[in-house]
């Protein structure tokens, strides 16, 4: 993977290999040490300290630890180069790196694109990173209603309440709820605040016998009389 990075683009590693070459292989041990919080490099002309940054990131590569590296290039402040980066990040199916770069580049057309894939391929964690990141509110509905009909609810249940919708929210919850889906269920119903619903989720826990999971749902739903039935004669609270 490193060696395919490096290869793939190798003008983001190679442009400062000749004249500044002797400072980075002194400063990049000791910047690695100290880490990129903080740093200050403004002694230096643009050019080293560019030089010094993309040796940075070009270790860091090597090294494995991608959103360091990455934060390293957005330092340079070279977006055009940043958003390189994230194309070959695509390249290699690497996502959610690639949106990072997009991000930081400022490239919103490049994050609608991205997005637009990972929905298509069913990378909805990513699609929502995305289309969140440029607000838009259409495609995360229609993320939200392709993860429902994936039944990957955990992600339907991120993007309705990113959007603040409760009523989905609730309607999801409901989905759950008919699959048995408790857990997703309960989730759904505390981000839309829906009472009624976390009371009956409170029963259900109840015949099943989960207590302390009623206790849990009753507590969401401000149901102190249950709650003093649970605590009294099952010594439940929480």
């Amino acid at each position: 993977m490193v060696e395919h990075i490096t290869k793939i683009i190798p003008e983001l590693f190679e442009k400062y290999s000749g004249e500044n070459k002797a400072t980075c292989d002194m400063m990049v041990p000791i910047i690695l040490k100290k880490g990129l919080d903080s740093l200050d490099l403004s002694m230096f002309d643009d050019t080293k300290r560019n030089a010094i940054l993309n040796c940075v990131a070009e270790e860091l590569i090597k090294r494995g630890r991608v959103q360091d590296a990455i934060t390293a290039l957005t330092m340079t402040g070279n977006k055009e180069k940043i958003r390189a980066v994230g194309d070959s990040f695509v390249s290699m199916n690497m996502y959610s790196n690639a949106i990072d770069c997009y991000h930081l580049a400022g490239a919103r057309e490049k994050l609608m694109e991205i997005g637009e894939v990972c929905l298509r391929d069913g990378l909805m964690t990513d699609a929502i990173k995305a289309f969140k990141l440029v607000n838009d509110t259409a495609r995360l509905i229609k993320v939200g209603d392709e993860c429902v009909k994936r039944e990957k609810y955990p992600s339907a249940i991120e993007v309705f309440n990113i959007l603040g919708n409760k009523e989905r929210l609730v309607e999801v919850g409901d989905i759950c709820l008919r699959r048995d889906q408790l857990a997703f269920a309960e989730k759904a119903y505390e981000l839309a605040s829906a009472v009624e619903k976390l009371n009956k989720l409170g029963d259900i826990y109840l015949k099943k016998e989960i207590l302390s999971s009623a206790y849990r749902a009753y507590k969401l739903a401000n149901n102190n009389i249950m709650l003093d039935f649970l605590n009294r004669n099952f010594h439940i609270s929480g």
